[in-house]
């Protein structure tokens, strides 16, 4: 199971379905929100500037992006992140979570390697499931051979 995402969407209904479903599919132990991509880039910024040794390990594995907001959209959120954040956490994905159907958006998102998946909206524990079989996520999903549970 993933330790800790962040979804970062607008809508405050979108983003409480995003946590009751990732937590009812037990995609990751917690789930962090930001209303737009300013509070998500500002979450990774205090994340960072906290006086105690930064874990990485508490850092969130995922990113939930949806690409339409205000203040910042999920494409400026994603260039700022990249530029100042990505480097520092190399293993941290971006799943798109939009209900766009612009195919230059499809297009545009798979220009960036750290974007591993598209996926429309609403988030079901069907996609969760899918989602658990992609690659680059894959080894949070696998049993621990040495777990008697």
């Amino acid at each position: 199971m993933i330790k800790k995402v962040i979804c970062i969407d607008d809508d405050q209904i979108t983003l409480t379905l995003c946590d009751l479903v990732i937590k009812k599919a037990k995609f990751a132990d917690a789930v962090a929100t930001s209303k737009h991509g300013k509070e998500g880039l500002n979450y990774f910024s205090a994340f960072f500037q906290k006086k105690d040794k930064i874990e990485i390990s508490e850092a969130p594995q995922l990113i939930f992006l949806d690409l339409n907001m205000p203040v910042m959209n999920g494409w400026d959120f994603l260039e700022e992140y990249l530029m100042k954040y990505a480097d520092r956490l190399p293993d941290v994905k971006v799943v798109i979570i939009s209900s766009t159907v612009n195919p230059e958006d499809f297009s545009r998102a798979n220009r960036y390697d750290i974007v591993i998946d598209f996926i429309s909206k609403p988030l079901t524990v069907e996609g969760l499931e899918d989602l658990m079989q992609n690659d680059h996520l894959s080894h949070y999903f696998t049993p621990d051979p040495t777990d008697t549970n």
